[in-house]
Formats: C-alpha cells, structure tokens, sequence
C-alpha cells in the first residue's frame, strides 16, 4: 500500500527533514511518496530587500506551491488502489480555497488512515486553517505531536502520540573520543554554541550582557560564543568573543563536537510552550551540558544533573561557571547529557515508530 507523504520543503524547512526524510533517507523502502511543496528557489533568492523577497515568494513560494497541492490532491483523489496519508503540519498554509477543500476532504476521507505530525503551535501562529484543523482531527486515527503543551492543543487528545524532535546524527558518537580533543580547548577556552534562526535569535541578543560579565570573571581563559545561525549576531562586547557561523546541518553538527556547553535562552510565551527543546536535543545527544531557560520542554533536557534551567536572565553567567569549574565536573556533565539523548531522545526509536507506519 503506498503512502503519500505531504511536506512542506526537504531541504529548508527543519521539521520536513527532522520529523519526516532522515528517517525515510536510506531507510530502502519504496511504498511512500514524498508531495514537496516548496521550491528550493524561494529560500535560495531570498534577499535583504523585503519588496523583492515578496515578489519571489509569489513566484517561487505561492502560486506553483498551490498547483503543485492541487496536482497531488487530484492525483490521488482519482486513484483507485488503497492509500495512506500522513501530513507535516499542515497541507495548506493558513489559507484553503474551496477547491482545496473539497480535494483535501475527499481524500482524507477515502484514505485508509491517516497520520498528521507537528511540532510547532501552528495554531496561535494561523499556519493552518481552522477549517483543515478541523479536518484533520476528525480524520487523522493518529496524531503526532513533540511534546505535552501541543497534546494538550488537539482536540481529541485520545489520538495523540508524543514523538520528540532529534536528529540521527547523534547516534554513532563515540564520546570519550570527542571528549579527549574537547579536554585539549578546556584549558585554553570555553566554548559556548548557540544554534537558531532569526526567529529567535533575540533571545540570545537577551543574555550577552551575561555572558560578558563570565567572560570578564573567567580567569586563564578566553569565553567564545558560535552562533550558528542563518543571520549574525551583530553586538558589541569587550571580553566575549563572538563568532558568527552561517548555519548547514553537518557543520553545525561538527561545532557541537568541538564546543563545551550549548545555550537554549527562551521566554515564556504561546509560541515557545510549543517549541520541542531541539538545538538542546542535539546539544545533549552530542554530551554537551546545557544551559537552557525554564520554559516549555526544555525542562525534559535537563534531568540528573547535566546542566542548569534558568529563571531570569541574571543568572546564566552564574549557572555556566558552577557547569566550567574544572574537567571532571564539565566531563560528568557531558556523560550524563550523552545518557539522557540515549535514554529519551534517541532516534532509533523515533525510526522505528516511522517506518512502522509506512509498512
């Protein structure tokens, strides 16, 4: 039985290939097909000029995003064998027009099942349409979410799955090797990584005042800070050293490696309660000890004592010299970090959940 498999773009959009193609990527089976949406033009043109960038969006991003959705919803509205569905996100972003919703309905309700997976709050955010919010929770029998506070979004929560977000990178690393070259930096340095988007790097622009006052009362050592980031930091300090990385998966994955602890800064609001703690996922699954605020699930990555959850933001210089006082206490840390990814987030069980779906 084959399964169509909606998403959104493979390349550019995180929760496309966290939640859905790394496992499916080598996975050898043939019984799904992807139904991409997005181009990858319209994340490559994008400029700093917001006129243009609109313009592109129409052009790359819009009106071939919406033939290519009414294409695969024909296709398989006329297909005769059984089908499954599963759906990331949403099919249609914030708006559906009445031919999408006669397509969209008639095929989730000819489906054999269907499956709906998100993690983010596309509720509050209107990416979808109250109408396909609808839709979906009626028809959906299994609905896949990251983490309690979107559970608690669904209408039926008796269909909810929780599934976190991680990353299959993590699983073959061998920790005492990648702890002895990070022992070699430790006397010389502290390397701080924080890995975002520009969606959320004023959360980070909110603790450098912070992280200035530890670089200038570490003592011997120098402090770096590696924003790993689709966008710079651009902020002045005297003490901190701030080193802008234009963020790709496998380079960001290798800074993790060669960092001592990873930042996660939030506040508190609708938006971030739906956010799934995953740079913090990926930075323990790398035996980082963490630094995270006490917001939403990042309260999940921080258990046996491999890092510190921050209150307010007066404290983070505080909470990373008690993780930085010496080797042995920074290396327990990074060991529990490792057993926590192992134990909660492991990837190999989120394969098998997905794969399970698809056989």
């Amino acid at each position: 039985m084959k399964t169509y498999i909606f998403v959104r773009n493979i390349k550019y959009r995180p929760s496309t290939f966290y939640r859905i193609f790394q496992y499916l990527n080598h996975s050898g089976l043939t019984s799904y097909e992807l139904v991409e949406f997005e181009s990858n033009l319209f994340y490559e043109k994008k400029t700093k000029k917001r006129i243009v960038n609109l313009f592109y969006m129409l052009i790359y991003s819009l009106i071939p995003g919406y033939i290519r959705r009414l294409k695969a919803l024909m296709k398989i509205s006329i297909n005769k064998s059984e089908y499954k569905i599963i759906i990331q996100r949403e099919c249609f972003p914030r708006i559906i027009t009445p031919l999408g919703k006669l397509l969209l309905t008639k095929i989730l309700k000819n489906a054999f099942e269907v499956y709906w997976d998100l993690d983010d709050n596309i509720f509050d955010s209107k990416e979808i349409s109250k109408y396909e919010e609808i839709l979906l929770n009626n028809y959906a029998k299994t609905i896949i979410v990251g983490n309690d506070f979107l559970k608690s979004r669904i209408m039926n929560e008796k269909k909810v799955v929780i599934l976190n977000t991680t990353d299959i990178m993590m699983e073959n690393i061998d920790l005492n090797i990648v702890n002895k070259e990070r022992k070699k930096s430790f006397s010389q340095e502290i390397i701080l990584i924080w890995v975002g988007t520009k969606s959320n790097i004023e959360f980070l622009k909110n603790i450098i005042p912070q992280l200035e006052v530890l670089a200038r009362l570490v003592e011997n050592k120098k402090v770096r800070l590696k924003v790993i980031s689709n966008i710079e930091l651009r902020t002045t300090t005297k003490y901190l050293i701030v080193e802008n990385i234009k963020w790709n998966r496998d380079l960001a994955f290798k800074e993790m490696l060669n960092s001592h602890i990873g930042l996660m800064p939030l506040t508190e609001n609708e938006f971030t309660l739906g956010k799934c703690a995953f740079k913090a996922v990926q930075a323990i699954g790398c035996g980082l000890p963490v630094v995270v605020s006490n917001v939403g699930m990042n309260k999940e990555v921080i258990k046996k004592g491999n890092g510190v959850l921050i209150n307010d933001n007066s404290s983070w210089d505080e909470a990373i010299i008690s993780i930085v006082s010496n080797f042995q206490d920074w290396e327990e840390k990074s060991l529990l970090s490792r057993e926590l990814w192992l134990q909660d987030f492991n990837s190999k069980n989120n394969r098998k959940f997905l794969l399970d779906l698809l056989i």
